[in-house]
């Protein structure tokens, strides 16, 4: 059932549905998050109905003072048109495979994946996009990359797909992605750009109270030294991966 969560102060996670082959629901989130300067941004596209709705627009005058629809994830597509049909004075801003695949939508020319999008929302954001690996792959079954957002006044992490809270037996963890492997760029120096990243994160994330994750569910881990820890433990888990790329390709 579709819910809004309230992650802290000026941050709303919404929890949606996600079927996959129309049977098993693997879940999808959207974030509300409010503007140090007032007005609100959507993290993602989601269809809002019923009661989740409700919250939405009261949160945002009706919808008035939503500023801008920002999708991160280039293969998270199947809710676009109707979140855009409903807050159609957003601006709204996507990767390139966002405004390849819709181009009758208005979109705005900087894209999520790019350093001059970020720009427009530092104040209140941090973007980063994993290098070494392909965004956009061939195979499009393959969908690791993703626009990870960091909402700085409340210190939340909201990123689809790159990092999941996996809801094992009796406990839970936070991972990378499983087609890694799959994305890593054939070449030289591939792995060594992953690394810098992967370890950027781990070491900004002794700042990040909140995460907010897309599929299977929320993740269940709270405060900066458990975050730290769970992105310290997946790093640990991808590291034969890693070196198994590394020796192939340098």
């Amino acid at each position: 059932m579709d819910k809004v969560v309230r992650i802290s102060d000026g941050f709303w996670n919404i929890r949606g549905s996600f079927r996959v082959f129309g049977l098993l629901d693997i879940g999808t989130q959207a974030s509300l998050v409010r503007l140090a300067r007032g007005g609100f941004v959507l993290l993602d596209s989601y269809t809002l109905t019923g009661a989740v709705e409700a919250d939405v627009r009261r949160l945002t005058g009706g919808g008035g003072q939503l500023e801008a629809i920002i999708n991160l994830h280039p293969f998270h597509t199947v809710h676009v048109e109707a979140a855009a049909r409903a807050f159609p004075n957003a601006k709204l801003y996507g990767t390139g495979r966002h405004a390849s695949r819709f181009p009758a939508l208005a979109w705005q020319p900087e894209r999520t994946e790019t350093e001059a999008f970020a720009a427009l929302f530092a104040d209140d954001f941090d973007f980063t996009v994993p290098p070494g690996v392909d965004f956009v792959p061939s195979n499009e079954n393959l969908h690791f990359a993703s626009v990870l957002a960091i909402h700085k006044a409340s210190r939340t992490l909201h990123v689809d797909d790159t990092l999941s809270w996996l809801p094992i037996p009796f406990a839970g963890r936070v991972g990378f992605h499983p087609s890694l492997g799959q994305v890593l760029q054939r070449r030289a120096g591939a792995v060594a750009e992953f690394r810098a990243w992967a370890e950027g994160l781990i070491e900004r994330a002794a700042e990040i109270e909140h995460l907010c994750t897309a599929h299977a569910r929320l993740a269940k881990v709270r405060g900066a030294a458990a975050i730290q820890a769970e992105l310290r433990s997946a790093y640990a888990r991808v590291e034969a991966t890693l070196e198994a790329h590394e020796a192939r390709y340098g």
